[in-house]
């Protein structure tokens, strides 16, 4: 098991630098600054030893999330034109205003997913999920976080048994959506796999019920922050707050000179 210095660190104080990080990230522009960032946050990985592999894994969820519009982005934004695209029916331009928009948003999605990979491969849930009610977030929102995690494992393991009773019944899969027999049979897979795990979650609710869990969070016993973890996380904090501080002063210094 990794015991890294970014391990060890206090999950309270984990969940509150990162977090704080994501936020003051989120809000700048300059992508020379969002770019340091994301450096800052890759020599933490460092230090914590997460494979790259796995790390940059995580990064893919950037894809289906904020590569659409990084792509689009270019094309829908007015402004003076950067470059075209010609194809048979129509004529794409993309403005240097867009591409600048698209470069900073990929930036600022970068380095969100980037801060909080970091904090999930560093922290167990379990760990995460203390250090919620700990801070105080409504004890709700930590239940449906809660159980939304443990229900995929149920929907992982009602779908696994659903294939292994297919293969028993020689079942072939493969072809195109758009086939007929194909939708048809994905649709009844579907409904299926939603009625089943539909039925198992009540079970497991009532069996719940049955050993007296009343909807609340049970109490947390937490640990005293050590000047070690308040010193990183503050360093964290500072780091991202001097970006955005550098930023603030640079646009100040170029009002100035107009």
């Amino acid at each position: 098991m990794d015991t890294s210095i970014i391990h060890n660190l206090d999950a309270r104080v984990k969940v509150v630098a990162i977090c704080s990080f994501v936020a003051l990230t989120s809000t700048m522009n300059s992508i020379p600054l969002l770019a340091t960032a994301v450096l800052f946050l890759l020599f933490l990985v460092g230090i914590a030893r997460i494979p790259a592999g796995s790390f940059f894994k995580r990064l893919l969820w950037i894809i289906p999330f904020g590569g659409m519009l990084v792509v689009l982005f270019p094309f829908i934004t007015p402004g003076v034109p950067a470059f075209e695209i010609k194809t048979g029916l129509f004529t794409l331009t993309a403005s240097e205003d867009g591409i600048n928009r698209a470069a900073v948003l990929f930036c600022r999605v970068l380095a969100a997913v980037s801060a909080l990979s970091l904090l999930t491969s560093t922290t167990g849930f379990s760990a995460l999920t203390a250090a919620f009610k700990e801070l105080r977030v409504p004890s709700l929102l930590v239940s449906l976080i809660e159980f939304t995690f443990r229900y995929m494992f149920v929907l992982s393991d009602e779908m696994q048994r659903m294939r292994t009773a297919r293969r028993a019944r020689c079942f072939e899969g493969g072809g195109s959506l758009f086939n007929r027999h194909v939708f048809k049979t994905t649709g009844q897979l579907v409904g299926v796999l939603f009625i089943r795990s539909w039925e198992r979650g009540e079970r497991v609710y009532n069996a719940m019920l049955a050993r007296g869990y009343s909807g609340q969070a049970g109490p947390v016993a937490g640990r005293s922050f050590s000047i070690k973890d308040l010193c990183l996380g503050a360093g964290i904090l500072v780091f991202a707050l001097s970006l955005r501080l550098i930023e603030i002063g640079g646009q100040l210094w170029q009002m100035s000179l107009k």
